[in-house]
């Protein structure tokens, strides 16, 4: 037990100066799609689908990469609920002790899209929960702490459509706030990949 909790107090104090040293500056993705929302609001609007499914990469700073996926029910031609799903996994070194870290976090809320005959920009507000967890082997014993906590995020990106049915995410970015261990970490995420539309409104 003492071991687990020197562990707990020494892998927190390393995860959080590892955490701010790879915040990633995507806080201001606004402009960018105000710019992009400009470019396409001329030309003639795509059909809505009642729901967008999403898969593809994603990378959280550092060695964090990993798989984000989503699920968008569109209530109207521009808002839609988005339910987001990822999980990413790294590693950091404390001397010659290895930690192995991953989290998974489930965040809901709602996204607006501005429709354009090829490309949709689009910007969300995102709740829910990171569930983190890190472990280590030291003097031949696996310690292990995790921890679950209120999660937030705040982005933007932009599909490209290829069919009525398939569209290209060439990027989403955003401001992503978990909290695990008592702490607030701030982050970036970026990620990409296939969309997938089903029926028409």
């Amino acid at each position: 037990m003492r071991k687990l909790a020197k562990f707990r107090r020494y892998s927190r104090s390393v995860s959080s100066r590892g955490l701010s040293k790879r915040t990633i500056m995507f806080r201001k993705p606004g402009y960018l799609v105000c710019l992009l929302c400009l470019m396409v609001w001329p030309v003639a609007a795509q059909d809505t689908p009642k729901a967008e499914v999403f898969g593809g990469y994603t990378w959280s700073g550092g060695n964090f990469h990993g798989w984000n996926s989503s699920v968008t029910g569109n209530v109207t031609r521009g808002l839609g609920i988005t339910a987001d799903f990822s999980g990413h996994y790294g590693n950091e070194f404390a001397g010659p002790i290895r930690i192995d870290q991953r989290a998974h976090s489930f965040l809901f809320g709602p996204r607006y899209a501005f429709r354009g005959k090829r490309f949709t920009p689009f910007v969300y507000g995102l709740l829910g929960a990171t569930h983190f967890r890190e472990s280590a082997t030291i003097a031949g014993q696996k310690l292990s702490a995790s921890d679950t906590g209120f999660s937030s995020a705040i982005g933007a990106g932009m599909d490209i459509r290829v069919n009525d049915r398939v569209a290209v995410r060439a990027f989403q970015i955003d401001y992503f706030r978990p909290t695990f261990f008592g702490e607030a970490h701030h982050r970036g995420r970026l990620a990409f990949g296939v969309v997938l539309h089903f029926g028409k409104k």
